[in-house]
């Protein structure tokens, strides 16, 4: 029998975290706008909670899909971001019995969560040449659910929030990899 050559590295497992944690992931998050506006602002009257912020995460998990809601939630990456946001809006006519669906989509310069929520003086891309100044979500979103075609009536609108990002470092990672299991489970992490 041969003898075994190889040595034991008892520092393989935390390597392969760490190169996985530097590792670019592309993480999304999809909702409903309606229903994230509604499902959150019922627990809040409910509870008696005035600041949006301190909603416990079970309530937030419930409504929003997807694995980038656990890292903005835990701070588990940086926060200073290049965002990709896109909307779905679907209008229904009852004259014409017809569905009609616009899509948006922005892709955000870097720009740090606070300044993508609540808007900033960085020029953001409109499409056909047209650069104007980033409002902030709300506010955008505002405006793009209020732009009903001529006989239409909104439906729903679903959106999508995606990063491409490395975590913060391997602890976050790890952290992330509990949560989504977690979460996966049923359970608020």
């Amino acid at each position: 029998m041969k003898k075994r050559n190889k040595k034991y590295n008892p520092n393989k497992i935390g390597n392969l975290y760490q190169s996985q944690a530097n590792q670019t992931h592309v993480l999304e998050m999809s909702f409903n706008i309606d229903d994230v506006n509604e499902s959150i602002d019922t627990w809040r009257e409910e509870n008696n909670l005035a600041d949006k912020e301190l909603t416990p995460k079970h309530v937030v998990y419930d409504v929003y899909h997807g694995d980038l809601i656990i890292c903005l939630k835990n701070l588990l990456i940086p926060l200073e971001q290049e965002w990709f946001f896109g909307v779905d809006s679907h209008y229904y006519s009852v004259d014409e019995d017809k569905v009609l669906t616009i899509p948006t989509q922005f892709q955000m310069p870097k720009m740090s969560f606070e300044h993508f929520r609540f808007g900033c003086d960085l020029k953001v891309d409109r499409g056909a040449g047209i650069k104007t100044r980033w409002k902030g979500i709300s506010e955008e979103l505002g405006a793009i659910l209020e732009e009903a075609p001529q006989g239409f009536k909104r439906v729903r609108s679903d959106a999508l929030l995606r990063v491409e990002t490395a975590f913060n470092n391997v602890s976050d990672y790890l952290y992330f990899k509990q949560a989504k299991l977690l979460r996966n489970q049923g359970v608020a992490a």
